[in-house]
């Protein structure tokens, strides 16, 4: 197979069958041999069709109910940490080409797909799904019939003919068999017609007289056939055996298949002429799998290799996503909120966000950018929480950062943060990690956090403190700390490689009920934020509350983004991921009912003149429009006194300023607990 890293994609439909699925696809991708050191990748996936004259963001409710399906799926059924297994839910117009899309996403090495064993739709040898992905596979395919469970086999059976499918085939019997110190029998056919006759040479089954000899002498292609296999065989673990057989293939698999556990073989094409005679199928596109399936109990895969991905006209039909071409902005958008809008709630059990973290080598840094009015008791009650449901059972986070205007406070205050953590009956519990409490200069290359600099100056100068892969920012103004809040934007950077920013929205009520649809409705973000980005900037223009200032994202895309001061941390940093990462790196999280704040709510005014000046900044960057050159960012009010109107200007307190990225700032130097610094 190659390589040392090595995927599968594992499409289920039956929640039943995935274990099985994925034992199969840890095995056949050789998880289990001695000497190989490769990395195996897992993706359990899930497909939500959604018809043509519907939205792709009506699946959103049909993928979260998938994704917490997927969920349960063991996420060790490999058999040791060499095999990584992760969940996907896509939205498509059909199941084959959410496949499809899925492998070409991965660059799969392996499809395994669960295949019935027989198909009732007319003109078809798979059926509608297999038959479109086996005309033009866009990688190894592998269809496994079995029931519940898949068993592990002793003695293989391995028909081939001499194809191209034939060493893909003897590769994956051979992990198979490795795997579960089994036996193979490589069994080739010489055709119905060839005469028996005594030979020493391999032994040869006929279809009426049972165990007979080569008939002599045998064609110059049929020698270099059996030498060929025979060279094959000799790359098979220890036992295995060359047998050929003379008369017709399906009664000869099937008499043979009753003394193995396992049948491997190669598949009828799709694209190869069917006809029918009477009840039988003949000719080329006679399906043997099906009629091996139909005549015997026996596990079976038939295995296909990869071809370029072009299907024809007869699989397209009128999809969305043909093939080469490029989804349009509507369907890309429609796409990216089914499949990335999340619930904290599916990330509630903490425990398997810390086995991820683990299982990952990965740490969470938890920062607190202080930019407000904040009491030093209240947050050192916060501190103390967090620590208490994050840091000590579990241990979802690494360290506390709190970055602060210095002079905020003072040294026995901050002596509190770190004060020992005590259990119901009195005792000291662990801590894995200090807290830092951190008060910037002016040394770091920018001006010193300040009251008013807003949550993106604090979170800039917190990153020089961070150790964490991972890092998580609230709002410090919570008048009591939500653990969801932390949970539920972490959840989708630890189960899902892919995101990178994690942006979060508040319900405006927990019953999710049989309501009917009511339009969400933000004043700020539907008045002008959507408007003003649905225009300039419109892959955004699903996100649903891009005002929200709480949030997570991988430190190493935090190190080379620029962040604002002021109030559109949120609004840079989602425009900058998508620009450098594209618009699927972006996830969104309903974090449940906003937290009661101490701070009193920004003024509108200046809230929408940062998110404009930020907007129009990127505008005029990656358009060479000079837009900004006429904005205006002060603030004016009108006033009535005395039945008189009047027009009040007043000057933004902090302008706006972009700050460089921290992995560019001179001096700057990356910080990790191996080095404990």
């Amino acid at each position: 197979m190659g390589g040392r890293d090595y995927c599968v994609v594992v499409p289920i439909l039956n929640p039943v069958i995935a274990e099985s699925m994925v034992r199969l696809a840890a095995s056949l991708a050789g998880a289990g041999l001695e000497g190989e050191h490769r990395h195996i990748r897992i993706v359990v996936l899930g497909v939500v069709t959604v018809p043509e004259e519907t939205p792709l963001s009506q699946g959103a409710s049909l993928v979260r109910a998938y994704r917490t399906m997927l969920h349960y799926i063991n996420q060790d059924a490999g058999p040791d940490e060499s095999v990584e297994v992760q969940t996907e839910v896509r939205v498509a117009r059909q199941v084959w080409q959410g496949i499809a899309d899925q492998v070409a996403d991965e660059k799969a090495d392996l499809l395994l797909l669960h295949w019935k064993g027989t198909t009732e739709t007319p003109g078809k040898l798979y059926g509608d799904t297999l038959d479109a992905l086996l005309a033009e596979p866009p990688c190894d395919v592998v269809l496994a019939r079995f029931n519940n469970s898949f068993p592990e086999a002793k003695n293989i059976l391995l028909p081939v003919r001499g194809g191209s499918y034939s060493t893909l085939a003897l590769t994956l019997a051979s992990n198979l068999a490795e795997e579960w110190t089994a036996n193979i029998t490589v069994l080739h056919s010489l055709g119905p017609n060839r005469p028996v006759s005594p030979r020493p040479a391999l032994p040869v089954y006929d279809d009426l007289f049972g165990m007979a000899r080569f008939a002599s002498p045998l064609s110059e292609a049929e020698d270099e056939t059996l030498t060929s296999l025979q060279n094959l065989v000799a790359e098979l673990p220890p036992g295995a055996r060359l047998v050929a057989m003379q008369g017709q293939v399906g009664p000869g698999i099937v008499r043979e298949a009753r003394f193995h556990d396992l049948i491997i073989l190669g598949a009828t094409d799709p694209n190869e002429h069917r006809e029918e005679t009477g009840s039988k199928l003949v000719g080329p596109g006679f399906n043997i799998a099906e009629h091996i399936a139909a005549e015997t109990n026996c596990p079976l895969l038939v295995v296909k290799t990869r071809k370029p991905f072009e299907l024809t006209r007869l699989y397209l039909g009128n999809s969305a996503f043909g093939a080469g071409r490029e989804p349009s902005l509507e369907e890309l958008v429609d796409r990216w909120f089914a499949e990335n809008t999340f619930h904290y709630r599916e990330f509630r059990t903490m425990s398997s966000l810390t086995l991820l973290k683990e299982r990952h080598n990965q740490s969470v840094s938890l920062v607190l950018p202080v930019y407000g009015e904040v009491h030093p008791l209240k947050l050192a009650e916060m501190v103390r929480k967090a620590r208490m449901a994050l840091m000590y059972d579990p241990v979802l986070i690494d360290e506390i950062v709190i970055c602060a205007p210095d002079g905020l406070l003072g040294q026995e205050e901050i002596a509190t943060f770190n004060a020992p953590l005590l259990s119901g009956s009195g005792h000291v519990l662990p801590s894995q990690h200090e807290v830092i409490y951190y008060a910037p200069d002016s040394s770091e290359g920018a001006p010193p956090a300040t009251q008013d600099g807003g949550p993106g100056l604090a979170l800039w100068h917190a990153l020089h403190r961070v150790r964490g892969d991972l890092v998580v920012w609230i709002d410090p103004a919570m008048v009591d700390l939500e653990v969801r809040l932390v949970y539920g934007l972490i959840g989708p950077l630890l189960s899902y490689p892919e995101f990178q920013f994690t942006t979060g929205f508040y319900s405006d009520t927990e019953d999710a009920g049989n309501e009917a649809s009511q339009p969400v409705y933000n004043s700020l973000a539907e008045m002008y934020w959507r408007p003003l980005v649905g225009a300039l900037q419109p892959q955004l223009s699903g996100v649903i509350n891009p005002l929200c200032t709480v949030g997570a994202a991988r430190r190493e895309l935090l190190e080379r983004l620029p962040l604002f001061t002021g109030t559109a941390l949120t609004t840079a940093l989602l425009l900058d991921t998508v620009q450098r990462n594209g618009l699927m790196s972006v996830a969104q999280v309903d974090l449940g009912l906003q937290p009661a704040s101490s701070d009193e709510p920004l003024a509108s005014q200046r809230l929408i003149t940062d998110i404009l000046a930020v907007v129009l900044r990127r505008v005029e960057e990656r358009g060479h429009n000079p837009v900004l050159a006429g904005f205006n960012p002060a603030h004016k009010t009108i006033h009535k006194s005395g039945g008189v109107y009047s027009l009040k200007v007043e000057p933004p307190a902090v302008p706006p300023h972009e700050l460089p990225p921290v992995a560019y700032t001179k001096g700057y130097k990356r910080r990790n607990f191996e080095q404990n610094v």
